[in-house]
Protein backbone atom coordinates (compact mmCIF):
# COMPACT_ATOMS: atom_id res chain seq x y z
CA UNK A 1 0.00 0.00 0.00
CA UNK A 2 2.94 2.35 0.61
CA UNK A 3 4.17 1.71 -2.95
CA UNK A 4 0.68 2.40 -4.28
CA UNK A 5 0.50 5.70 -2.37
CA UNK A 6 3.96 6.74 -3.66
CA UNK A 7 3.01 5.81 -7.24
CA UNK A 8 -0.27 7.68 -6.95
CA UNK A 9 1.49 10.71 -5.45
CA UNK A 10 4.18 10.60 -8.18
CA UNK A 11 1.57 10.32 -10.92
CA UNK A 12 -0.48 13.23 -9.58
CA UNK A 13 2.64 15.45 -9.25
CA UNK A 14 3.68 14.60 -12.84
CA UNK A 15 0.17 15.41 -14.06
CA UNK A 16 0.20 18.70 -12.17
CA UNK A 17 3.60 19.64 -13.68
CA UNK A 18 2.35 18.82 -17.20
CA UNK A 19 -0.78 20.95 -16.67
CA UNK A 20 1.30 23.89 -15.41
CA UNK A 21 3.69 23.65 -18.40
CA UNK A 22 0.73 23.45 -20.80
CA UNK A 23 -0.86 26.56 -19.26
CA UNK A 24 2.42 28.50 -19.51
CA UNK A 25 2.81 27.54 -23.18
CA UNK A 26 -0.83 28.47 -23.87
CA UNK A 27 -0.33 31.86 -22.19
CA UNK A 28 2.83 32.55 -24.20
CA UNK A 29 1.02 31.59 -27.43
CA UNK A 30 -1.88 33.94 -26.71
CA UNK A 31 0.53 36.78 -25.84
CA UNK A 32 2.44 36.23 -29.08
CA UNK A 33 -0.81 36.20 -31.07
CA UNK A 34 -1.92 39.54 -29.61
CA UNK A 35 1.49 41.07 -30.43
CA UNK A 36 1.16 39.97 -34.07
CA UNK A 37 -2.40 41.27 -34.37
CA UNK A 38 -1.51 44.56 -32.69
CA UNK A 39 1.50 45.03 -34.98
CA UNK A 40 -0.57 44.41 -38.10
CA UNK A 41 -3.21 46.93 -37.02
CA UNK A 42 -0.60 49.65 -36.39
CA UNK A 43 0.93 49.08 -39.84
CA UNK A 44 -2.52 49.24 -41.47
CA UNK A 45 -3.42 52.54 -39.80
CA UNK A 46 -0.04 54.04 -40.68
CA UNK A 47 -0.50 53.21 -44.35
CA UNK A 48 -4.05 54.49 -44.31
CA UNK A 49 -2.95 57.68 -42.58
CA UNK A 50 -0.17 58.24 -45.12
CA UNK A 51 -2.58 57.76 -48.03
CA UNK A 52 -5.16 59.95 -46.30
CA UNK A 53 -2.66 62.77 -45.82
CA UNK A 54 -1.53 62.58 -49.44
CA UNK A 55 -5.15 62.63 -50.66
CA UNK A 56 -5.89 65.67 -48.51
CA UNK A 57 -2.82 67.43 -49.86
CA UNK A 58 -3.69 66.74 -53.50
CA UNK A 59 -7.39 67.58 -53.26
CA UNK A 60 -7.56 70.36 -50.71
CA UNK A 61 -4.19 72.06 -51.19
CA UNK A 62 -3.81 71.58 -54.94
CA UNK A 63 -7.49 71.38 -55.94
CA UNK A 64 -7.17 68.18 -57.98
CA UNK A 65 -10.54 66.85 -59.11
CA UNK A 66 -9.41 63.21 -58.99
CA UNK A 67 -6.35 62.09 -57.02
CA UNK A 68 -4.72 58.67 -56.75
CA UNK A 69 -1.49 59.01 -54.75
CA UNK A 70 0.87 56.13 -54.10
CA UNK A 71 -0.37 54.38 -57.22
CA UNK A 72 2.46 51.85 -57.70
CA UNK A 73 2.65 48.66 -55.63
CA UNK A 74 4.58 45.41 -55.64
CA UNK A 75 2.13 42.67 -54.68
CA UNK A 76 2.97 39.02 -54.08
CA UNK A 77 0.68 36.43 -55.62
CA UNK A 78 -2.09 35.56 -53.17
CA UNK A 79 -1.97 39.03 -51.56
CA UNK A 80 -3.81 42.31 -51.94
CA UNK A 81 -3.17 46.03 -51.73
CA UNK A 82 -5.43 49.00 -50.98
CA UNK A 83 -5.20 52.16 -53.06
CA UNK A 84 -6.88 55.41 -52.02
CA UNK A 85 -8.82 57.45 -54.58
CA UNK A 86 -10.04 60.96 -53.83
CA UNK A 87 -12.71 62.90 -55.73
CA UNK A 88 -13.23 66.65 -55.23
CA UNK A 89 -16.40 68.21 -56.66
CA UNK A 90 -15.34 71.65 -57.87
CA UNK A 91 -18.75 72.32 -59.41
CA UNK A 92 -20.21 72.31 -62.88
CA UNK A 93 -20.49 68.52 -63.19
CA UNK A 94 -23.48 67.77 -60.97
CA UNK A 95 -23.24 65.88 -57.71
CA UNK A 96 -23.39 62.23 -58.83
CA UNK A 97 -20.17 60.44 -59.71
CA UNK A 98 -19.18 56.87 -60.48
CA UNK A 99 -15.78 55.18 -60.37
CA UNK A 100 -14.78 52.90 -63.23
CA UNK A 101 -11.61 50.82 -63.21
CA UNK A 102 -10.29 48.28 -65.69
CA UNK A 103 -7.07 46.73 -66.93
CA UNK A 104 -5.28 48.83 -69.53
CA UNK A 105 -2.06 46.97 -70.23
CA UNK A 106 -0.34 43.72 -69.22
CA UNK A 107 3.44 43.45 -69.53
CA UNK A 108 4.94 39.99 -68.96
CA UNK A 109 8.32 39.30 -67.33
CA UNK A 110 10.06 39.51 -70.70
CA UNK A 111 8.78 43.08 -71.15
CA UNK A 112 6.29 42.16 -73.88
CA UNK A 113 2.75 43.47 -73.89
CA UNK A 114 0.22 40.64 -73.73
CA UNK A 115 -3.53 40.96 -73.85
CA UNK A 116 -6.36 38.64 -74.66
CA UNK A 117 -10.06 39.02 -73.98
CA UNK A 118 -9.93 36.14 -71.48
CA UNK A 119 -7.01 37.75 -69.62
CA UNK A 120 -8.74 41.14 -69.51
CA UNK A 121 -12.01 39.73 -68.16
CA UNK A 122 -10.17 37.63 -65.55
CA UNK A 123 -7.87 40.46 -64.39
CA UNK A 124 -10.76 42.91 -64.06
CA UNK A 125 -12.13 40.58 -61.35
CA UNK A 126 -9.05 41.44 -59.25
CA UNK A 127 -10.49 44.91 -58.61
CA UNK A 128 -12.81 45.44 -55.69
CA UNK A 129 -14.23 48.95 -55.28
CA UNK A 130 -17.49 50.82 -54.80
CA UNK A 131 -19.26 50.76 -58.17
CA UNK A 132 -22.39 52.51 -56.91
CA UNK A 133 -23.17 56.12 -57.71
CA UNK A 134 -21.46 58.49 -55.27
CA UNK A 135 -23.09 61.72 -54.17
CA UNK A 136 -20.60 64.54 -53.63
CA UNK A 137 -21.91 68.04 -52.98
CA UNK A 138 -20.15 71.00 -54.57
CA UNK A 139 -16.84 71.90 -52.84
CA UNK A 140 -16.90 68.60 -50.95
CA UNK A 141 -14.67 65.58 -51.43
CA UNK A 142 -14.74 61.87 -50.69
CA UNK A 143 -12.15 59.13 -50.38
CA UNK A 144 -12.78 55.67 -51.76
CA UNK A 145 -10.69 52.51 -51.60
CA UNK A 146 -9.72 50.32 -54.53
CA UNK A 147 -8.61 46.88 -53.40
CA UNK A 148 -6.47 44.93 -55.88
CA UNK A 149 -6.58 41.23 -55.00
CA UNK A 150 -3.93 39.21 -56.85
CA UNK A 151 -4.79 35.50 -56.97
CA UNK A 152 -2.19 32.81 -56.26
CA UNK A 153 -2.23 31.63 -59.88
CA UNK A 154 -1.54 35.09 -61.36
CA UNK A 155 1.21 35.37 -63.94
CA UNK A 156 4.18 37.47 -62.83
CA UNK A 157 4.49 40.80 -64.60
CA UNK A 158 3.25 44.37 -64.57
CA UNK A 159 -0.46 45.20 -64.71
CA UNK A 160 -1.57 48.73 -65.45
CA UNK A 161 -5.15 49.67 -64.58
CA UNK A 162 -7.07 52.77 -65.70
CA UNK A 163 -9.19 54.43 -63.04
CA UNK A 164 -11.62 57.13 -64.09
CA UNK A 165 -14.47 59.04 -62.54
CA UNK A 166 -17.61 59.69 -64.57
CA UNK A 167 -19.94 62.57 -63.66
CA UNK A 168 -23.73 62.29 -63.81
CA UNK A 169 -23.73 63.88 -67.28
CA UNK A 170 -21.69 60.83 -68.45
CA UNK A 171 -18.53 62.89 -69.01
CA UNK A 172 -15.05 62.00 -67.79
CA UNK A 173 -14.40 63.97 -64.59
CA UNK A 174 -10.77 64.90 -63.99
CA UNK A 175 -7.94 62.92 -65.53
CA UNK A 176 -7.70 59.17 -66.01
CA UNK A 177 -5.55 57.82 -63.19
CA UNK A 178 -3.24 54.78 -63.40
CA UNK A 179 -2.66 52.00 -60.89
CA UNK A 180 0.53 50.04 -61.55
CA UNK A 181 0.73 46.60 -59.96
CA UNK A 182 3.94 44.61 -60.15
CA UNK A 183 3.06 40.98 -59.44
CA UNK A 184 5.96 39.09 -57.90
Amino acid sequence: TIKTKKATMSLSIETLVIIIIALVILGLGITLLYKFIGGAESIKTTLDERTNNELERLMVDQGKQVALPLHVADIARGSNHLFGLGVLNIGGAGNQFQIQASISKIINEQGQETTSTEDINYINTWLLYNQESLQIEENQHIKELINVIVPKDAVKGQYIFNVQVISDNQQLYGNVQKIIVNVR
